[in-house]
């Protein structure tokens, strides 16, 4: 069964703390429909991808780039990224979705049994389509703790003494 909204703070939390996809009821009919449909697809069985590409062509534009972890990702290498994820039965979970001026920030937790993680995603929008986006995953936060510096691991927003 899946929310299409949580409408007060104590259902939201219950809501996020589950694996049941939720989606914001902030968005276009238009938009909201692609996106549901699309993500309802990660629902933790395998699928083979091109009986969702379609799906991933209306939200995607052609032109489309993500920085995932300071890294480049065009639209191409991106389907490639969700067909492995598909391929190997990941589950989408929605924690947090917000709709800006001409972008939506999303929040969710992608597991399967290689993986379990959260990414937060920034994505521009336009003409209904996703153009460009920055994401992390929280690998991200692992890279920073084995980053050192002279055998010191590296810390932000405090001064040396």
């Amino acid at each position: 069964e899946r929310l299409s909204s949580a409408e007060d703070k104590q259902q939201t939390q219950l809501v996020c703390s589950s694996d049941e996809t939720v989606i914001s009821s902030n968005l276009t009919p238009c938009e909201e429909i692609f996106i549901s449909e699309y993500l309802a697809e990660f629902d933790g069985t395998k699928k083979n991808y091109e009986e969702i590409d379609y799906l991933f062509e209306l939200i995607y534009d052609d032109e489309y780039t993500d920085i995932i972890n300071g890294k480049k990702v065009t639209k191409d290498q991106l389907r490639k990224i969700h067909a492995k994820h598909f391929s190997l039965g990941s589950r989408v979970s929605i924690v947090h979705f917000e709709r800006g001026a001409g972008s939506v920030f999303v929040n969710y937790r992608l597991s399967n049994d290689k993986n379990d993680m959260f990414i937060q995603s920034n994505i521009a929008v336009e003409r209904n389509k996703f153009i460009r986006a920055r994401s992390l995953d929280d690998s991200f936060g692992k890279f920073l703790q084995g980053c050192a510096y002279k055998g010191q691991a590296l810390t932000f927003g405090k001064r040396k003494q």
